[in-house]
């Protein structure tokens, strides 16, 4: 059983957080505000840079970042805090998730341009995908709600692999 985080360790995170911002405006002459840290993420996913017409936040795994604690520290904070700033320097303009510009932001963090973590999350629950039966001749598909959408509203459709049939909604 995986440990939630304390309060002192979810403060530490809104403090390096705080802090990366605050590196990134003295590094670029900016002024870009601290914006609010939610640890409301579920599933796989240890960090997410959110930016919506309502509000702009970073949100944080809890359990992941209990279970790797100081890795997270040094790498899953740049990594979204580095989003935000890119963002907000780039935001007229089409910058890549993880281009260029965002490495080096992660660069100048003194931290690793990764996208991803190789952390053994076989503990954490995963999260859960609706799915829609489909059928060909051979056997029967579990589609995803996207791409079941995608069918209905007639913008696309799969065939099966095996038999080269197409998917048909059961």
């Amino acid at each position: 059983m995986i440990a939630q985080l304390t309060a002192e360790q979810e403060q530490l995170v809104i403090d390096e957080t705080a802090r990366y911002i605050q590196l990134a405006n003295s590094l670029l002459s900016t002024d870009y505000q601290v914006i609010p840290v939610k640890f409301d993420l579920t599933g796989h996913t240890i960090g997410m840079y959110k930016r919506s017409r309502e509000q702009i936040l970073i949100r944080y795994n809890a359990l992941i970042f209990s279970k790797y604690f100081k890795q997270n520290l040094q790498q899953t904070v740049p990594h979204e805090v580095a989003h935000y700033i890119i963002d907000k320097q780039f935001s007229k303009k089409k910058v890549l998730p993880h281009g260029p510009e965002w490495r080096a932001m992660m660069q100048q963090f003194g931290a690793k341009a990764s996208r991803t973590a190789q952390y053994d999350l076989s503990d954490i629950p995963k999260r859960r995908y609706s799915t829609v039966p489909y059928r060909c001749d051979c056997q029967t598909h579990q589609l995803g709600v996207r791409r079941h959408n995608k069918v209905v509203q007639r913008k696309t459709n799969y065939f099966c692999r095996q038999c080269g049939e197409l998917l048909k909604a059961v």
